[in-house]
């Protein structure tokens, strides 16, 4: 993480993008009430009355009135009679009351960034999430915009069984499948202690980093934080949170490392090609075990992508490791052929 770039302005620059973003909804909304007007002309004489008599309704209730005055229930009942009439005229004319409402990027804050819980004001998922991206500018998210489900194509996988070119019992087309299946049920169980982590492995252009970014995008869009790193970047955030000079920037440098451990799913892709030290697998089983541990409270899911074959795994890792990743994880063999290569 660089830290000059993003430095304690961070949080000043998030609010600035929630507020251009209410900023950008109420614009749209205008403009849509202006066109809806323009075709309803009664329309704009409805909301102008309701508006008025949620004014009064609110100064007499600041004056002391209560709900059950009598001056009151007949502003409530005039009130009611002008909402119904203005749903009836919308729908004569193929609207809905949606269309006078802002559309929201985010639907559970409303772009405020912040969600109510029990009278306290709580970063929703969709602020975090922002916090992530701005701490880890290589996370390479985007990619989920063109690498999801409805991308998906199995077409790429041949239907044909050859266990001595691509190491299974069955064809690629029908292992990809059963991945993909996999990988859904990850996805509706992900809230579950229970659910295990997902290991992808196999050769190079098989899909894998594309079915991590097939998930990352599903769970995104239910409101879960989700941070994708490359093995080597990864470990260099460790490396520069263990080893920062100085203060400067401290509360950042921490919720960088803190986000390791705590985001509630870690891709970590291309696992192996990062230099092979013993610090390194201690950092990995540290990782590996603390977010086994947080998963018992609240969704700490990780998924990891690598060349490296199940077996494998106990030449290249300490037994320590291998057996983390045995019994933390479902292990998915990848096979078939480069699709880079087909795409061509």
């Amino acid at each position: 993480m660089n830290a000059n770039v993003y430095n304690s302005n961070i949080y000043s620059l998030i609010k600035k993008e929630y507020e251009q973003k209410q900023a950008l909804a109420y614009r749209k909304l205008m403009e849509k009430k202006r066109e809806l007007f323009f075709r309803i002309p009664e329309l704009q004489d409805i909301e102008d009355k309701i508006q008025k008599i949620g004014f009064t309704y609110s100064k007499l209730i600041l004056s002391g009135k209560k709900s059950s005055d009598t001056e009151v229930s007949a502003l409530l009942f005039d009130m009611e009679k002008l909402r119904s009439k203005k749903k009836e005229l919308l729908k004569a004319n193929n609207y809905s009351e949606e269309d006078l409402e802002p559309e929201y990027e985010c639907k559970i804050c409303k772009d405020t960034g912040f969600v109510d819980d029990n009278g306290v004001a709580v970063k929703c998922s969709c602020y975090r999430q922002k916090v992530i991206n701005y701490l880890y500018n290589q996370s390479n998210l985007s990619r989920i915009e063109q690498e999801n489900f409805d991308t998906f194509n199995e077409n790429y996988y041949p239907d044909v069984v050859d266990e001595k070119r691509y190491g299974i019992k069955i064809s690629p087309r029908e292992n990809i499948l059963r991945i993909k299946e996999r990988c859904m049920a990850f996805i509706e169980n992900f809230d579950s202690p229970n659910e295990k982590n997902l290991f992808f492995s196999g050769p190079t252009g098989v899909g894998k980093t594309f079915m991590a970014s097939c998930i990352a995008r599903e769970l995104i869009n239910r409101g879960k934080t989700v941070l994708y790193q490359t093995a080597p970047v990864l470990f260099n955030t460790i490396n520069e949170f263990k080893f920062r000079q100085s203060s400067v920037n401290e509360e950042l440098n921490d919720a960088a490392y803190r986000n390791i451990f705590e985001v509630e799913l870690l891709i970590i892709d291309d696992l192996g090609i990062e230099p092979a030290t013993s610090a390194r697998y201690a950092e990995l089983l540290t990782i590996l075990n603390t977010r086994q541990d947080n998963n018992y409270n609240h969704p700490c899911k990780t998924i990891i992508s690598t060349n490296i074959g199940p077996k494998q795994l106990y030449e290249f890792y300490t037994e320590r490791v291998a057996s983390r990743i045995v019994g933390y994880f479902d292990r998915l063999m990848f096979a078939g052929e480069d699709i880079r290569m087909l795409k061509k």
